[in-house]
């Protein structure tokens, strides 16, 4: 008989534990600790993805408590997952203001938005949000010409454990200057981070667990190659031998339970 697959939304169901997190491609994580579910930048529409995404927003309705949005971009603020979890879910929606203008076209309620600027420090749902300042980079490692000072990363406190998901941005100070992240989230594109910065990034934090993002979910072109692929397994040799221990780099689709001593 063939190995029994679990649905990744039972597998969240089912998690009783302390943390846990899935990735459902691109910057698409979720988070749960006890009762709480959060994710990031639900990107959960089929039509660039090489797969289709491993959950779909109908299934993470029911679970989900906060969705925190890093930008307005369509792989990140994405349209389709966000009004199907307005309609179906009761979660909040954490969001820079360069958001506002999606929000409102999709009749996000304010009740149901929460407004942050960068380097803002505030409290959702229990969850301490501290809002960093993103920059977004674009092909041949240039800033973006259009690259907006509203968008934000995020350091999530859950549980008394921080998660650091930068969004879409060039290695920053606000980076660097973090005191503790014990998950890092970071994506290493030409438009992001890379492979040099990445090492530089993850050498000066020194996380708990490290994953790579923004890789192995668009089919990759010509056209959009430089925010397509990622070089995850670059980064990782370039690690000593004690962050690879602590890197890991999942499929869509797969979950790791999260232990700290």
């Amino acid at each position: 008989m063939g190995q029994t697959v679990i649905k990744m939304i039972d597998d969240i169901k089912a998690h009783k534990g302390d943390f846990a997190v899935w990735w459902a491609g691109h910057n698409s994580w979720i988070i749960k600790s006890g009762e709480v579910v959060v994710a990031t930048d639900l990107y959960l529409e089929n039509g660039m993805r090489i797969n289709p995404a491993p959950i779909t927003p109908e299934e993470l309705a029911s679970e989900i408590d906060i969705s925190f949005v890093t930008h307005a971009h369509g792989d990140h603020f994405n349209e389709y997952t966000s009004k199907i979890l307005l309609e179906q879910s009761s979660c909040i929606f954490v969001m820079p203001e360069s958001c506002v203008p999606i929000a409102r076209k999709l009749k996000i309620p304010d009740a149901r938005m929460v407004v942050v600027k960068p380097r803002e420090t505030l409290d959702v749902k229990g969850v301490k949000v501290n809002a960093i300042r993103a920059i977004h980079g674009n092909a041949n490692f240039a800033i973006y010409y259009d690259a907006n000072l509203q968008d934000c990363g995020y350091v999530l406190t859950i549980g008394g454990k921080t998660f650091l998901q930068p969004g879409d941005s060039y290695l920053l100070e606000d980076h660097l200057f973090l005191k503790k992240v014990n998950v890092l989230f970071f994506s290493p594109t030409e438009h992001n981070m890379y492979i040099d910065r990445s090492v530089i990034l993850i050498n000066t934090l020194s996380p708990d667990y490290i994953f790579p993002q923004h890789h192995s979910t668009i089919a990759v072109k010509e056209d959009n190659r430089f925010w397509a692929k990622g070089y995850p397994d670059e980064v990782k040799i370039r690690l000593s031998q004690p962050l690879r221990d602590r890197y890991h780099i999942l499929r869509p689709g797969d979950r790791m339970i999260l232990e700290f001593k």
